[in-house]
């Protein structure tokens, strides 16, 4: 097994011991996609996610991009960058820095270098993790 794969496996492993349902992330992306490049506030809460947009709570529905940046979307994104998207460049694995927590094991960091300017390059990267629903959380009406 690879060492990208090891890390990603040994981080789900560390999340699953934590057995954690309830939690907020702040997450920092930049990429192609341009409707969520910037800085974005999620709560997985009561087994529905929230985006705080515009200073409001919305719910999102399953499926959207924002599941990305789950916990759980996440572990996928660096599964699928590392096992189908890394193998198709000419850099392969190398195309990949991948970070894991250290406590939680949730990916930290997420990042795709592909060549200068290229369109599939993006970071994703975590700058707030806590558990428990966001602490501003106020569930939509």
């Amino acid at each position: 097994m690879d060492d990208l794969t090891q890390d990603l496996v040994e981080g789900i492993r560390t999340w699953r011991e934590h057995n954690i349902t309830d939690y907020w992330i702040r997450v920092s992306y930049l990429g192609g996609e341009l409707n969520r490049f910037g800085d974005h506030e999620l709560t997985q809460t009561k087994g529905k996610l929230y985006h705080l947009w515009h200073g409001k709570w919305r719910e999102i529905k399953t499926g959207s991009d924002f599941w990305l940046f789950t916990v759980p979307g996440a572990f996928a994104w660096a599964r699928d960058m590392i096992t189908k998207v890394a193998p198709k460049t000419d850099m392969g694995e190398d195309a990949i820095d991948l970070m894991m927590d250290d406590e939680y094991g949730y990916v930290r960091r997420l990042q795709f270098e592909v060549g200068h300017r290229d369109p599939a390059n993006f970071t994703f990267e975590v700058t707030k993790f806590g558990t428990g629903a966001h602490p501003n959380f106020e569930e939509p009406e």
